[in-house]
């Protein structure tokens, strides 16, 4: 038997296998819903349509506003509260009270307001000021006050309504009432009617309480009154005060105290 030769390619073969594969990737399998999961997702993409659709349809894109003065400044503020809510940016939901009661708060120059609707995207916003009556002067800072006594901005230049000062120096805020409404009235009667008698008042000031007032003149003394009293009563006892003081020839260095009713006392 004739002998054979087998020559070697060099490869070591270790038995037979399939060639490599590359591995596949997991596909991706859409997550099945349940007939309520799809429910709910119709719902949420009707509630947003219906959202959008209403927003549309009466959305308020503008703010109108009747007032006397003031009316681009209220405008301002009255446009940045319809547009910063969802609610009150429609007028389907819009809240008038609210909006004027913000209104309010923001602006404290405002005495009244009253939102109406103007359809189909505008919103209506009626205004009254409050009147300045009087200067306030507390702290190194001059307020002004309305005649229901309420802070309502600073005291502006070259203005000439009265002014009090405060010697307590008590801290106030913008919309805060620091003097009450029937002591405005009678500072507001009191100043012409001493200006009739003679009188040029120099200053205006209460020490701890709104009830006593002193008014410097330009009589070289002060007058002390009674704010809960009448101006009539009391420029009556002034009157009375100035013939008894003409009789005997008096004059006051310091005061005139016209604090009770029918009588003077002075010094």
């Amino acid at each position: 038997m004739s002998e054979r030769r087998v020559r070697s390619s060099g490869r070591q073969m270790y038995g037979s296998r399939e060639p490599l594969r590359r591995p596949r990737k997991a596909r991706w399998q859409r997550p099945s819903m349940s007939l309520w999961q799809r429910r709910l997702i119709l719902l949420a993409a009707l509630v947003i349509l219906a959202a959008w659709g209403l927003n549309k349809a009466f959305g308020a894109t503008s703010v109108v506003v009747i007032a006397p003065q003031r009316t681009a400044e209220i405008q301002g503020e009255a446009t940045k509260l319809v547009h910063g809510s969802i609610w009150q940016g429609n007028l389907l939901t819009l809240n008038g009270g609210v909006l004027a009661s913000d209104l309010q708060q923001v602006d404290p120059v405002l005495r009244t307001v009253s939102v109406g609707r103007r359809w189909f995207h505008t919103v209506v916003v009626t205004a009254t000021l409050k009147q300045p009556t009087l200067g306030w002067v507390t702290g190194d800072q001059t307020y002004l006050l309305d005649k229901t006594g309420t802070v309502i901005g600073n005291f502006p230049g070259g203005s000439v309504l009265p002014v009090v000062t405060d010697q307590s120096n008590l801290p106030v805020n913008v919309g805060q009432q620091v003097a009450p409404e029937q002591f405005i009235s009678f500072v507001s009667l009191l100043v012409p009617a001493l200006a009739a008698d003679g009188y040029v008042v120099k200053g205006l000031s209460i020490s701890d309480s709104t009830f006593d007032l002193t008014v410097s003149t330009n009589k070289g003394y002060n007058l002390i009154f009674d704010t809960s009293r009448t101006v009539a009563s009391e420029i009556s006892d002034l009157k009375a005060v100035q013939v008894l003081m003409a009789s005997q020839k008096a004059t006051p260095a310091k005061y005139v105290d016209l604090r009770v009713v029918g009588r003077a006392y002075w010094e």
